[in-house]
């Protein structure tokens, strides 16, 4: 085996991003670890407090981390459901020790539902997949296991696929929440909100969703398929981001934006550049970036790379028209090497990728993303969405 030394960390896993989706559900939260797995939540990849939310984790001896707990932990499981009785219901996430000893989760998930009567879910991460796969497998089996038909609502909307993990703090998007609800639209998924059962069945009477990371993009396409209802890939990054969500949401719910929403996010005019830039990030973020700098910075090559291992689950996500212009990387040698060939004028992404950059004479706009670097430079005074976002990118590009 050839053992390679690298720069940057792993990105969070799987189960990180499960726990990421669950932490806006009403749910009695229950991780089969030893205790370790813990660790990384609780110090790294959540952002948000957990004080908030019901997360629980087990200890294991090195005895029960082979041999396995599985009544033992059920009999705990029970004990917390018992004096927990709020909670809507329970997931029970896996990590490598149930995964490689062969503990079979989901019976222990559907023996305390038999036995206290909630609902209860397993999610079967493993730890061996980056936390793209986790929040798109959770959300999915959310949506198969909760959805219901409803009768359509024109003045709804659904936002999807958010986590701190690709989109950082939800302060990021309360300028995306204001614009939407100010023209009378209902939010169901809204980052800066709890969500109870209730209000998840109502995303199947939705009009749009709004899918805001490639990782939430497996749900929509099974509410499409379900429920007819549309969806758009898309984060509205600049104020170009802002136009086209415009655009799109007055064609799918008939509600026309005021001239006050159009005037502040109007089209800035600007020679072409001729500067490269590569922005590297989450695919669909990379991806919107990018078009963003083409239309309101008018800077003509613009690369979005992602540096991520593709998940075959999620085959169908990577087709989607709005990721095809992102270039993939699964090794952070062959980005370096990339990006020392390219030579780029300008590279956007998180702090922990300027290692990547051997160029002295670069201008980097540092872009936080958590799934990556976790709570290191999540307090970084940086903004995206809207206004604010063309604002923070034109304090580094120039107007």
């Amino acid at each position: 085996m050839t053992m390679k030394l690298t720069r940057l960390p792993s990105l969070a896993s799987d189960y990180s991003g499960a726990c990421s989706v669950l932490y806006a559900m009403q749910a009695l939260t229950l991780l089969y670890s030893p205790g370790g797995c813990s660790s990384a939540i609780i110090e790294c990849d959540e952002i948000r407090d957990l004080r908030q939310t019901l997360f629980f984790c087990s200890k294991l001896g090195e005895l029960e981390a082979v041999m396995g707990a599985a009544d033992e932990f059920l009999l705990q499981a029970q004990t917390l459901c018992a004096h927990n009785r709020q909670t809507e219901f329970t997931a029970i996430i896996g990590t490598p020790v149930p995964a490689l000893t062969g503990i079979d989760i989901g019976a222990v998930a559907d023996e305390l539902s038999r036995q206290t009567g909630l609902p209860a879910m397993a999610f079967s991460t493993e730890g061996f997949k980056d936390y793209y796969s986790g929040v798109h497998q959770t959300l999915l089996e959310l949506g198969k296991h909760f959805l219901e038909k409803r009768e359509k609502k024109n003045n709804q909307v659904n936002i999807i696929g958010y986590t701190p993990l690709s989109l950082g703090s939800p302060a990021h998007l309360i300028e995306l929440m204001n614009e939407l609800e100010a023209c009378g639209l209902t939010i169901n998924g809204s980052p800066l909100a709890k969500m109870n059962l209730g209000d998840f069945k109502n995303m199947s009477a939705a009009a749009l969703n709004i899918v805001v990371s490639h990782e939430g993009a497996g749900l929509a396409q099974y509410m499409q398929q379900e429920y007819a209802i549309p969806y758009v890939l898309h984060v509205p990054i600049g104020l170009w981001g802002m136009r086209r969500l415009f655009k799109t949401l007055e064609a799918v719910t008939d509600i026309s934006f005021g001239h006050i929403s159009w005037n502040q996010y109007a089209q800035t005019g600007k020679a072409l550049s001729a500067r490269r830039v590569v922005v590297i990030g989450e695919p669909l973020f990379a991806s919107c970036m990018a078009a963003c700098l083409q239309n309101d910075f008018w800077l003509a090559s613009v690369e979005p790379v992602s540096l991520i291992k593709t998940d075959r689950r999620m085959k169908s996500v990577y087709q989607e028209e709005s990721l095809s212009g992102v270039r993939f990387f699964t090794c952070e040698h062959s980005l370096a090497q990339w990006l020392g060939e390219g030579q780029p004028d300008i590279v956007i992404g998180d702090p922990l990728y300027q290692t990547l950059v051997r160029q002295k004479n670069i201008q980097y706009v540092p872009l936080p993303h958590v799934g990556l670097s976790g709570s290191m430079h999540a307090d970084l005074n940086y903004e995206f969405i809207g206004k604010k976002g063309y604002d923070y990118l034109a304090g580094f590009i120039g107007l």
